[in-house]
């Protein structure tokens, strides 16, 4: 990283390092962050050397730093007015002969691994097609994320849809769909896996919405374990996934 990057690595004790690195009289922010993602970076290729997995060339290590570094800056959560009453979102109904395809994803960082969940509706906010899935060797949550989001394509081309919405409560994964450099991201070869499946379509778009409005496939995500791998629901709903679309949706009558 020195060499690279052009970073003095600071002197620190080593029984107090981990709290110096975090004081701002003793190691200004920037240097911070790159010192605490780089030894997250070791750590990781340790377990993965351990694990038999592939072991990263110092170069790529650091390189792999500062793209995290950068897709942490992405994640600060944007200031907003506040309000004095919030009202809970809802999924909306598309326009009629769209679909929507709602997914979302959960990571465990000390196992690695990675769950999915996607709920397919049409215009009058039926389910027609379902999935939750589990990932292991699984890198960081904004993976798991694109994850999901490259499994409800799939099952959305399988399902022969024409005019499509992808709704994602990551905002930094709604951010880099619509970017063409986001293939250049520690992401990028999902990125571009889902770039490839919205041009399958005969109209796509990609959508960010709140946690809310995103409950269904939330919910389909906590259903599945290290255990129980995959499910899908395409011919037959399970009345607690068609009950809950019911309440998610906001009703016809307030529209």
């Amino acid at each position: 990283m020195k060499r690279l990057m052009g970073m003095e690595v600071p002197r620190f004790h080593p029984c107090s390092w981990a709290t110096d690195v975090l004081r701002s009289e003793t190691c200004d922010p920037t240097r911070a962050s790159m010192m605490i993602c780089g030894a997250w970076a070791l750590w990781t290729g340790r377990n993965g050397r351990r694990h038999g997995r592939k072991i990263w060339e110092p170069g790529g290590a650091a390189r792999y730093v500062s793209k995290l570094i950068e897709e942490l800056v992405s994640l600060r959560p944007i200031k907003e007015p506040k309000h004095p009453l919030s009202v809970r979102a809802r999924w909306e109904k598309p326009e009629p002969g769209w679909t929507k395809v709602n997914t979302d994803g959960g990571f465990d960082q000390q196992a690695c691994s990675g769950r999915t969940g996607v709920v397919i509706r049409d215009h009058t906010g039926v389910v027609v097609g379902a999935a939750a899935r589990w990932f292991d060797d699984v890198e960081s949550a904004l993976a798991v994320e694109a994850l999901a989001a490259r499994e409800g394509l799939e099952l959305a081309s399988e399902l022969g849809l024409g005019k499509v919405i992808l709704e994602v409560d990551c905002q930094v994964l709604a951010r880099f769909l619509l970017d063409p450099n986001s293939v250049y991201s520690t992401i990028g070869s999902l990125c571009l896996d889902i770039i490839e499946l919205g041009k399958g379509f005969s109209d796509f778009q990609v959508c960010w919405v709140g946690r809310d409005a995103n409950a269904a496939a939330h919910v389909c995500a906590a259903t599945i374990s290290a255990t129980e791998r995959s499910f899908f629901w395409l011919d037959v709903i399970p009345d607690w996934l068609a009950d809950l679309a019911i309440a998610d949706c906001i009703p016809s009558d307030i529209e």
